[in-house]
């Protein structure tokens, strides 16, 4: 009869906290209309509409955004993946562009906290505190501003498969690694087909993790193994997004590598600004936005102060480990820390230091619900406690919403919605630009106008058509052509209907030669890595 009656206590768990995540999430998205623009949302809607055309067109998975920088092109896929983006392409197929935007945000919400309930309840065997943990974390401030301010829309996509990766790391070090050792590597997956950076950082947290765990991985050295067959495998899979953009780095120099926009030790924060991170979701300065853990995060962790000693808990001992790593990181974000020496340094391609908070936001939120669960004793409490949080985490969201509804309709909005050269037009620092081009203004006083070395060179019937240049091209001598696109290694180019080699110019643009007069057409074709690497990464899922 007990065993009967804890079914149903779980059940209607299960069913309460289901309820308040989806009206949390409708809360959410109901409140931030009107819907503004954040800062990279009109980059990310680029890629998005140029899948959504690849789909239509039946290039997909080889194509190119033929239509970014007024036609001059941008490979954006080959660095930001877009293999969990498609389905949502096909939805916008059959709707619209923003509907299918909106619901990623609204999936990846819902997602986000069945995955973090998941990874708290098989962790710690706790319901309670895995209910509180993911409303914490999927209601976060710095996963809203992700969403709304930042418009990172990759970003916060990774962030919904971060709980899945640390499933995985439990199993390696103490859990179930012979049979539950591929959780991690389709934690790893996901991210990498989510976002480069949090990728990254992924990797650099669960080292970190490992090396505090580092005794019972060298009692089992079986684990060592699987977690290595783990990481081979998530390497295969994701070989379709690897492979591509590792054969186009080291072929070209892109911004990133010599003109970086942003580098950590230039994004360092002051220690007001980061106490204003701290308690951000309960007030704001005028006229600044702010993305730390959040004020419930940080009274989360500060409810430890009122745990009484639990003997050897080993729970306990796992969560304010976390916590420390979680101080650690937001330490990291202060000027005080040295992120321009070595081996610091090494991590530039993070940009912004405090991108860690998004880890320090997940650990806050495990150690806020399981210090809970040991507080509240009895189920009374602990259903007023539930009430509490939900209702505290929506007056947050109210909060934060407001303070990026009005920063966009005053400020951010009115800077972002034009597409000027200062911006590439919506590519923000178009970091995957060949780093020959001059700049956006190059580009927009250039146009379609091509460059020739002979004088007498004439050409004529140019058009453009999608992804497709076509023209005409009438020489006395050999010459070389150079086009109105920008470089990437799979353009293929015809003269007279026979292939001829195409290669980057002085001002990284595709250059081709024309020894006679004739008809060229110009097109991104993809290259023998990229093909070859989607068929390995469909196989491989597939076994």
């Amino acid at each position: 009869m007990s065993v009967s009656g804890k079914g149903i206590r779980i059940n209607r768990n299960i069913w309460l906290f289901a309820i308040s995540l989806v009206l949390l999430t409708i809360f959410m998205m109901y409140r931030a209309e009107p819907f503004y623009p954040g800062y990279d949302y009109h980059f990310h809607l680029r890629r998005f509409n140029a899948l959504i055309e690849a789909l239509k067109e039946g290039t997909y998975p080889l194509y190119i955004d033929y239509a970014a920088a007024r036609g001059y092109g941008y490979l954006s896929k080959v660095f930001y993946p877009d293999i969990l983006l498609v389905p949502f392409a096909g939805l916008a197929i059959i709707t619209n562009t923003m509907f299918a935007y909106k619901s990623i945000m609204f999936v990846i919400t819902i997602l986000c906290g069945i995955f973090t309930y998941n990874t708290v309840n098989k962790i710690y065997r706790n319901q309670y505190a895995a209910i509180i943990s993911s409303l914490l974390y999927t209601f976060s401030v710095y996963r809203i501003f992700d969403f709304y301010h930042r418009a990172a829309i990759g970003e916060a996509i990774a962030m919904t498969f971060i709980p899945i990766v640390f499933l995985g790391v439990y199993h390696i070090i103490k859990g179930d690694y012979k049979h539950k050792w591929y959780i991690i590597t389709i934690g790893y997956v996901l991210i990498i087909f989510s976002h480069a950076i949090t990728s990254l950082l992924m990797f650099v947290t669960t080292l970190i993790i490992l090396a505090c765990y580092i005794k019972p991985l060298l009692k089992e050295p079986k684990r060592i193994i699987y977690l290595a067959l783990a990481g081979l495998i998530t390497v295969v899979i994701t070989i379709c997004y690897i492979a591509p953009m590792l054969e186009q780095t080291a072929a070209i120099d892109f911004y990133y590598k010599v003109r970086p926009i942003i580098l950590p030790h230039t994004r360092k924060l002051t220690f007001e600004f980061i106490g204003w991170n701290m308690i951000s979701g309960l007030a704001y300065p005028k006229n600044v936005a702010f993305c730390g853990v959040g004020i419930l995060l940080t009274l989360g962790i500060l409810l430890r102060l009122f745990i009484r000693k639990q003997g050897k808990n080993p729970y306990l001992r796992s969560i304010d480990i976390g916590v420390l790593i979680g101080i650690a990181y937001i330490l990291a974000t202060s000027k005080f820390f040295p992120w321009g020496r070595f081996p610091f340094k090494l991590l530039h391609s993070i940009q912004c230091p405090w991108r860690r908070f998004g880890y320090s936001t997940f650990f806050f939120a495990i150690a806020g619900g399981y210090y809970l669960s040991l507080l509240l004793k009895n189920n009374k409490q602990q259903m007023i406690g539930l009430g509490l949080v939900v209702i505290l985490s929506g007056i947050v969201t109210y909060n934060h919403l407001e303070n990026y509804k009005y920063l966009q309709s005053n400020f951010i909005n009115r800077i972002n919605d034009e597409p000027t050269p200062d911006t590439y037009f919506h590519l923000i620092g178009a970091e995957y630009m060949p780093a020959k081009v001059p700049n956006g203004a190059y580009i927009a006083q250039r146009g379609d106008s091509l460059g020739y070395g002979n004088t007498d060179t004439q050409i004529t019937h140019f058009e453009r058509n999608r992804n497709i240049i076509n023209l005409d091209v009438i020489v006395s001598r050999a010459d070389s052509l150079e086009l109105p696109l920008a470089y990437y290694i799979g353009y293929k180019a015809t003269l007279n209907n026979k292939i001829v080699p195409t290669k980057e110019s002085n001002h990284g643009l595709v250059q081709i030669p024309a020894n006679k007069s004739g008809r060229v057409t110009v097109y991104y074709a993809g290259t023998a890595i990229q093909k070859v690497s989607w068929y390995i990464t469909i196989i491989s899922i597939l076994i």
